[in-house]
């Protein structure tokens, strides 16, 4: 986030939604979204926001946007953990452990070198030997008692379940077992569920692609609210057509050649819709830019329209089509949803992988 804005480069100013979520009903919430969405960015924007650290850049860095202007009472006032789940080695059960614990300990090493006037160089030490997941941030909220650290946590999770839908696609029963009563997923959340009636933890921003991780961990996490189909934070991340047609302007594309574009790219990258209500299709930004990369250099489209980073994602989607079998089924949904442009379904609430997978939960 400082370096798109320090170095001009473009950023679609979301932060009106910032105090909203921060006066939302709950204080835990998730946002779901494809991949190469925007998620990640929304996350380093709000660490740059709350965390105390950003105090001196605050002005530099806000300025110009939303917040910057409006201010919320809360602004550089958190000791931001930070946590994100991808580059996980998911082909076995040790891998992926090990995987997880080197992303936990790595986010909690860098939240206490960032509030290291808080922590001993002991207790940093310390922190390396553990070998549990759970154990690592159970040990750190002992710190911040111990210590009495004057500032609470808010903790951001990006990419929560990255790992875990590379699980799903390929050995269920590994994922059942991790997200378990025993398993150390639902017992990594359990400390955070914990740590917020202690008052360690005050909020918590979680993003990811599907909600049956968190689903699976029952009450191990339910204190966290899904606002990913709220019509209110239905533009957070992805563009608008009016936007869309604003970034292909600053793209010093010319103005005949807008109108025949946009409706080229809205077969290709347009159709996203996160909301009941009429709040229209979004953009996939990471598409939009892939064009425009490949237009700035050759002056004409590209051969391949959709970018190899997507493409590698649509294999995951794939193979997450065969959770509880019948993926011909799940194929011949998917086939007439393209073909007619919709399906009837009644939308699930609450995934449930002791249950069948239904039509209504694909």
């Amino acid at each position: 986030f400082e370096k798109l804005i320090r170095e001009g480069y473009f950023y679609q100013d979301r932060t009106d939604l910032i105090p909203i979520i921060e006066n939302w009903s709950s204080n835990y919430p998730i946002f779901l979204r494809p991949r190469r969405f925007g998620k990640s960015l929304f996350i380093s924007t709000l660490h740059y926001y709350y965390g105390l650290e950003n105090r001196a850049k605050f002005s530099a860095i806000f300025k110009d946007l939303y917040i910057g202007q409006n201010p919320t009472p809360l602004a550089n006032s958190y000791l931001v953990l930070k946590l994100e789940f991808s580059r996980i080695d998911t082909k076995t059960h040790e891998s992926t452990y090990s995987g997880f614990l080197r992303n936990v300990k790595y986010g909690v090493n860098v939240f206490m070198n960032a509030y290291s006037n808080f922590f001993t160089n002991e207790q940093r030490e310390q922190i390396d030997t553990l070998t549990a997941p759970e154990d690592v941030v159970k040990t750190l909220f002992e710190y911040m008692t111990i210590n009495e650290v004057p500032h609470k946590i808010y903790l951001l999770v990006d990419e929560y379940d990255h790992f875990a839908n590379e699980l799903l696609s390929f050995d269920l029963a590994r994922f059942k077992t991790s997200v378990s009563r025993n398993g150390f997923v639902r017992k990594f959340y359990e400390s955070f569920k914990t740590a917020t009636g202690d008052g360690i933890i005050d909020r918590i921003f979680i993003t990811g692609v599907s909600p049956i991780t968190m689903d699976s961990l029952t009450s191990g996490f339910n204190i966290s609210d899904n606002i990913s189909l709220n019509p209110i934070f239905h533009d957070l991340m992805g563009f608008t057509h009016a936007e869309t047609k604003e970034i292909l302007r600053k793209a010093d594309i010319e103005t005949e050649k807008i109108a025949n574009m946009m409706a080229d790219l809205a077969k290709w990258y347009d159709g996203y819709q996160f909301a009941r209500v009429n709040k229209g299709s979004l953009f996939n930004p990471d598409m939009l830019f892939y064009f425009l990369k490949e237009y700035g250099i050759l002056n004409k489209y590209p051969d391949e329209m959709l970018d190899t980073n997507v493409v590698s994602d649509y294999r995951k989607i794939r193979n997450m089509f065969n959770i509880g079998g019948e993926e011909d089924i799940r194929l011949g949904i998917l086939d007439e949803l393209t073909k007619i442009g919709y399906v009837d379904f009644s939308l699930t609430r609450l995934f449930n992988l002791e249950a069948p997978f239904t039509d209504d939960d694909f």
